[in-house]
């Protein structure tokens, strides 16, 4: 008498394998991902305090900005500059992840330290 399902394991831990490997392809885009996040994070971070620190030294501040910013991989968008505030928004993209580009962009400000913000006079 034959077993009708010899083999029939192969083809269930052929099938795990391929389960498996899919799941850690797709976790290994995703923490792509979210590695860039935080690097455009911190790149809007030190793009901010490059551009406060470099006006309170006199020099332009955006370009300081955007140097730190490409030195980061990533692109400033938008640079303002009030006194010695700045407020500066960098963005960058992923290489294809999951079928398609994905777009992060953050915001960040930073001031000397010795900045008082004005006082809010209520009614």
């Amino acid at each position: 008498m034959r077993c009708r399902e010899h083999g029939s394991g192969t083809v269930h831990v052929v099938t795990a394998c391929l389960v498996l490997a899919t799941l850690a392809l797709v976790a290994v885009q995703l923490a792509g991902l979210l590695a860039l996040k935080h690097r455009v994070t911190a790149a809007a971070d030190l793009a901010a305090l490059a551009a406060s620190q470099a006006v309170e030294s006199g020099a332009e501040g955006c370009a300081a900005a955007s140097r730190v910013a490409d030195a980061n991989r990533a692109t400033l968008s938008r640079c303002r500059l009030v006194g010695s505030v700045a407020t500066v928004e960098v963005d960058a993209t992923s290489e294809r992840v999951l079928g398609r580009r994905w777009s992060v962009t953050r915001t960040a400000r930073a001031a000397p330290a010795d900045f008082e913000a004005p006082r809010d006079r209520g009614p």
